[in-house]
């Protein structure tokens, strides 16, 4: 019984031997699983910085079956999870080249320098097969400059060796955009959590290059001290002529920085603030405001021509009646720190995130209106208090207005910063008879940055009234003012 059983099992074993053999050679000689057979490999990929024109993506390719599409991906970095995308230029095949070109030629391609960049490949074969790269981050900046850093946690400055003063320069910029976080962080309720670029050009012709492209036409005859870009998180800063600007450059820094902490603080609803709000805190991280603001908001006071401040969503009109609006900002954001609670400004702004509404954020945290804070800030600067039965007048309409330094005729500049052409002379508002009134002397240096529509720059490209890129400028043919250090003022301000 068992010989008989073992007679009957002892073939298996050769014939399971032989079913494996053939198994695997008819395995052999299958074609390939489709995944293995539409395998994308990547020789050669990469950005090429074409300052100022933009980029050019390339990539160089394989598949067993044939490319018919690759994208190239690009989002910018800190804002927020949105990209675009540019489709890959190449003939469609099994081996590729091609590329990909973002332009920076227009207003609306227009990248600033200092924006940090990520980008991946997206490509797709015939048969369905997908393949991404691995993305690769980038900061566009000018060719042709031996450019480094300096850093202060996610705060960034990026310069050039030019001359001597060079990293001096990037020092002094870090110094004051670090002492501007710690100052208007906690104010505004920002804490960072992404990085912030600060471009310092030693040469102003360089910055020219950097500018959008329909500025670079006016700085024929207008200078940018500085231009900040909250989208990108980044902003550019004139230092070449700090030692005859004294500290403009300094200000300049402190003033714009302070908007891109707004953005910050604002997110997405950063349309939503209130130019006077924003430019108001802009002019606070100063410390040591110009003058000029005190003398038109003196002379508004002092004659009872102050507008009220429901009108000042957005900026426009003369050059006095902009610098007027500047300083009476200036004014009611201080008197807001001031009075209430000093928590509550950033409750404001965690407040207009949610709602997207600034008028219903500030009832909600201030417990007041805009026009009965004015009537608030009025009485407490001896002002009668405004009829709110009567309803406030519209805004003024969004036009590109322009900081200006009150000459004859005005001198007009888009941004907070602009210098006589000619003359240092500034004359006192003209908007009405001033018997009784006589103005201070006019400061010996150009007052910080101003803007159009929620920053200080040109009027938005949205409906908003609040546009994203802002700038400080001055008249080319600007005469030197005080020659001398901005740090020994920070320092003396800090009663070091």
């Amino acid at each position: 019984m068992t010989q008989g059983t073992f007679s009957v099992k002892k073939p298996i074993i050769p014939l399971v031997a032989l079913g494996a053999v053939l198994a695997v050679c008819l395995y052999l000689a299958l074609p390939l699983p489709s995944a293995a057979q539409g395998a994308i490999t990547v020789s050669t990929q990469g950005v090429e910085n074409r300052f100022p024109d933009g980029l050019r993506f390339y990539i160089e390719a394989e598949s067993a079956s044939d490319i018919d599409e690759i994208r190239v991906y690009v989002r910018k970095l800190g804002q927020s999870s949105r990209r675009t995308y540019r489709t890959v230029e190449f003939e469609p095949g099994a081996s590729i080249s091609g590329e990909a070109v973002f332009q920076s030629k227009t207003s609306n391609e227009y990248i600033p320098t200092g924006t940090r960049l990520e980008y991946h490949f997206d490509i797709r074969t015939v048969d369905g097969e997908q393949f991404e790269t691995e993305p690769e981050t980038l900061v566009y900046l000018n060719t042709g400059l031996d450019w480094d850093v300096k850093s202060s946690g996610l705060i960034n400055v990026y310069y050039y060796q030019y001359d001597q003063l060079s990293e001096v320069r990037a020092d002094a910029v870090l110094m004051v955009a670090d002492e501007t976080y710690q100052h208007m962080g906690p104010i505004l309720g920002v804490e960072l959590t992404e990085p912030m670029s600060i471009v310092v050009y030693s040469n102003y012709d360089h910055m020219r290059e950097a500018l959008r492209p329909s500025s670079r036409v006016a700085a024929r005859h207008l200078r940018t001290l500085g231009q900040a870009f909250a989208d990108e998180r980044t902003l550019l800063v004139d230092g070449e002529r700090d030692l005859f600007l004294g500290d403009n450059t300094l200000t300049t820094a402190a003033h714009e920085f302070t908007h891109l902490l707004v953005a910050d603080a604002a997110g997405s609803a950063y349309s939503q603030v209130h130019l006077w709000l924003n430019e108001g805190l802009a002019v606070y991280s100063e410390r040591q405001p110009s003058s000029e603001f005190e003398r038109y908001m003196d002379f508004a006071v002092e004659n009872d021509q102050v507008p009220p401040l429901a009108g000042l969503r957005t900026f426009a009109g003369t050059p006095q009646e902009t610098l007027r609006a500047y300083g009476q900002g200036h004014a009611v954001a201080s008197y807001m720190l001031e009075t209430y609670d000093h928590g509550l400004m950033a409750e404001l702004f965690a407040t207009i995130r949610t709602t997207h509404n600034f008028e219903k954020a500030l009832i909600a945290v201030y417990g007041v209106s805009v026009p009965e804070l004015d009537n608030k800030w009025r009485e407490s600067v001896g002002l009668a208090p405004r009829d709110l039965s009567t309803p406030p007048p519209p805004p003024l309409q969004v036009l590109p207005t322009r900081r200006p330094t009150p000459t004859t005729p005005p001198a007009m500049a888009q941004g907070p910063a602009a210098t006589p052409q000619e003359s240092t002379r500034r004359p006192t508002p003209t908007a009405a008879p001033e018997p009784t009134y006589t103005p201070k002397p006019p400061p010996t240096q150009s007052a910080p940055a101003m803007s159009s529509g929620g920053g200080c720059g040109a009027a938005p490209e949205q409906s908003s009234g609040i546009p994203t890129q802002l700038a400080s400028l001055a008249l080319l043919a600007a005469p030197a003012g005080l020659v001398a250090l901005a740090l020994i003022r920070r320092r003396r301000s800090k009663g070091e």
